[in-house]
């Protein structure tokens, strides 16, 4: 047989007009349905406040789509689900490759469809087939009898599953009846179509006629049907999930937090006008469209759930949930003004309803009014998170949809947002819920006020600012002046400057300095604290008040290089104070373990004696996730002679020390704390040292050691600490 001959009857057995007519009618029924599902939720997240940063930097956005959406490169980080879904992908990817070649061939008369290329087209499709049905089993071995914590299952999720299986051998039972009936003569180039043929051998020609042309509708109506219902079902991420990662943050880093304007132009047109104003995010009606798109994307994969330090150590937060249950409010409100709306918005809102949100219905509550549902995870705060979900679009999401300390259990670490697959800014929206409650309410964590009024108050946490630079006695520091220059400024930080423990960090890294060569100096009491603490708490307008006196004091003096032993000052100074003070800073801001790197790798500091142990590094979040200082702090480690011992969960997915997002100043009193986990991962690793860059996660991981009894077996130091004593 000469290949370039071969080919098939596209519509073998349904060729009859009657046939296609009613296809086409199907076909055109469900893209109705479809199409106004898709508009309807595309309009629901229009209905979002602007967010024109979104709408910037096209180029790089479709650099993100290619990498992130086609390549599946946030999907393919966990080895299991690369496994089933990179096979259901694929597998997606190809039989619909095959379906617009045959397209093309019968319904655009593009003669594309045989030869070479039809016998190609016919065993990729029939190989892949099978991975696709290969990639279902999996996801059902994986949802339905492994069962992990952080993945909870409805009825979308089997139907998806069956859907996509039940395609699968309806194509193949499909092939089979055709090749049986036909005699095909390529029979051998469809080679699970064949098999599938073999126990047809007994049906007449006719028969298989009449069983094909069934099974034929079965697929057809079966396909129409997923079609239509694609946006109420897991589907829909095919959209949505796609448009979030074109959408995502490309215009601010990482470390900095949404700008919301200058605080006092908006508190004096709110005076202007009668006090009508907003900060933050109270209700649905504060989310802007990307936020919307956000909470509507979500797989309900549990990713940033396993890896939350809140949610593992039986706080009240589940990021996964705190996404799901804001959805699920909106959507509900959604579906229940649809029902309002014609004929397709009844049909909108029920299957909303009965497809995505139904699984909800007739959950009991506890006696403080919350929704208890144990299939949303082990963790028994979690399943009772929830209060009103759809009920009124005036419910605050923080006290009426969800327990307000859904929000503050957070320890802004950015794990969540590093691991999912799909862009969703968890922690944007809990800052923004916490500027609403902090700014518009008043509803800040009682423990945590002190602090934010000493800051106010003084410039400082922790004491006097007379006190500041009491650290610096005997070390000959430098405290500059108005108009002075120098070669580095070294930013101590609060609670280096005040902790008799971290002035530590602050001498030896004076010592360094020192030894470096280099003129440098410190601010002493003209310092304040940066206000990371009051931005993550919620204080918005403290933050920005000593953002801008601190700026002033930076311009007061020149120098070239800020140096910052504090992660969380570093990044605030470095990716925050340009956007609030308007200007780009004309020097460099560093963390120290980049400066003492540098000062390593060119021979200004010379180190003689070696740190010849066992040694684990502890990421700091706020170095690490937030501005990708990854590998410095470990060539200072490396450098001194120290045998590097990683901990299962670091760089990337380094677990945090349960101090950030404000909660060194405050404490929840629920669960497990946090650092002790870190320090059970640091002890696995038998090292007898834990180092890191932060003054806090120092204070986390010490405080760690202590509680586990590890005094005498452990010791926690900060990486200027190892430096100075090997001078």
């Amino acid at each position: 047989m000469n290949p370039e001959t071969a080919s098939r009857e596209i519509m073998w057995n349904v060729s009859h007009p009657l046939n296609a007519i009613m296809m086409y009618g199907f076909f055109a029924l469900s893209l109705l349905v479809l199409s106004s599902g898709l508009w309807r939720r595309a309009k629901l997240w229009m209905g979002g406040l602007p967010d024109d940063s979104r709408l910037q930097n096209w180029g790089a956005r479709f650099g993100v789509l290619w990498d992130y959406a086609l390549f599946q490169r946030g999907v393919n980080r966990e080895k299991k689900p690369r496994a089933f879904h990179t096979l259901i992908y694929l597998g997606f990817l190809v039989l619909l490759f095959t379906t617009t070649m045959v397209f093309l061939d019968h319904d655009l008369g593009i003669e594309i469809y045989h030869g070479v290329f039809y016998l190609g087209v016919t065993v990729l499709s029939d190989l892949f087939g099978v991975a696709l049905i290969f990639g279902v089993l999996l996801a059902y071995h994986r949802r339905y009898i492994e069962t992990p914590d952080k993945l909870h299952n409805t009825s979308a999720d089997m139907f998806l599953l069956l859907s996509l299986a039940f395609l699968g051998i309806q194509g193949y039972l499909l092939e089979g009846l055709r090749i049986h009936a036909t005699d095909d003569p390529w029979k051998l180039y469809s080679p699970v179509g064949y098999l599938f043929s073999l126990p047809f051998w007994s049906l007449s020609p006719e028969a298989a006629r009449v069983i094909h042309f069934t099974t034929w509708w079965a697929h057809a109506l079966t396909f129409f049907t997923c079609l239509a219902l694609l946006p109420y079902t897991k589907f829909f991420h095919i959209f949505s999930s796609s448009a979030n990662l074109y959408f995502r943050e490309l215009s601010r880093p990482k470390g900095a937090m949404k700008y919301p304007g200058d605080m006092e132009k908006v508190l004096e047109a709110a005076a202007e006008s009668d006090g009508d104003f907003r900060v933050g995010v109270s209700t649905l009606g504060d989310l802007t469209w990307k936020q919307k798109m956000d909470v509507d994307s979500c797989t309900s994969c549990g990713r940033c759930q396993e890896v939350c330090p809140a949610y593992r150590s039986g706080k009240i937060l589940s990021p996964k949930w705190l996404i799901l249950d804001t959805r699920d409010h909106m959507l509900s409100l959604h579906a229940k003004g649809g029902k309002n709306n014609g004929l397709l918005g009844r049909l909108d809102g029920s299957l909303l309803h009965s497809m995505l949100l139904g699984w909800r219905d007739g959950k009991e509550r506890d006696e403080s009014g919350h929704i208890v549902d144990p299939s949303r995870a082990t963790n028994p705060l979690v399943q009772r998170a929830a209060i009103n979900i759809g009920l009124s679009a005036d419910h605050k999401l923080a006290g009426e949809v969800m327990d307000e300390d859904v929000f503050w259990a957070c320890t802004s670490c950015r794990a969540c947002m590093e691991v999912c697959p799909v862009g969703i800014e968890h922690v944007d929206l809990i800052m923004d819920v916490r500027r609403s409650m902090a700014l518009m309410e008043g509803n800040i964590p009682a423990e945590a006020q002190p602090s934010l009024r000493a800051i106010e108050t003084r410039g400082n946490p922790f004491g006097p600012a007379a006190d500041r630079p009491n650290w610096s006695e005997g070390l000959g520091v430098r405290i500059l002046n108005e108009g002075e220059e120098v070669d580095v400024l070294y930013w101590v930080g609060c609670i280096s400057a005040y902790d008799k423990r971290k002035q530590k960090i602050a001498r030896s890294l004076s010592q360094i300095l020192n030894a470096s060569g280099l003129s440098w100096g410190i601010l002493g009491e003209k310092e304040c604290c940066t206000g990371d603490p009051a931005r993550r708490l919620g204080e918005e307008n403290l933050f920005q008040s000593m953002a801008k006196q601190n700026h002033g004091t930076l311009k007061s003096v020149k120098f070239k290089t800020l140096v910052a032993n504090c992660p969380h000052c570093f990044n605030t100074i470095k990716n925050e104070y340009p956007t609030v003070n308007g200007e780009d800073y004309p020097f460099e801001v560093i963390h120290h373990s980049e400066f003492i790197t540098r000062l390593l790798k060119t021979g200004a500091v010379i180190t003689t004696k070696p740190f010849d142990q066992d040694v684990t590094f502890h990421d700091p979040c706020y170095l690490g996730r937030y501005n990708e200082r990854y590998e410095e702090p470990r060539e200072v480690l490396v450098q001194l002679g120290s045998r590097l011992k990683e901990m299962k969960e670091s760089k990337e997915r380094g677990m945090c020390c349960g101090a950030g997002g404000g909660h060194y100043w405050f404490d929840m009193k629920v669960g497990d704390r946090v650092n002790i986990l870190r320090v059970e991962q640091a002890a696995e690793t038998n090292a007898k040292t834990i180092a890191t860059g932060c003054p806090f996660c120092l204070q986390m991981m010490e405080d760690g050691v202590k509680y586990t009894n590890r005094e005498d077996s452990m010791e926690v130091r900060d990486i200027a600490e190892l430096v100075a004593e090997a001078l």
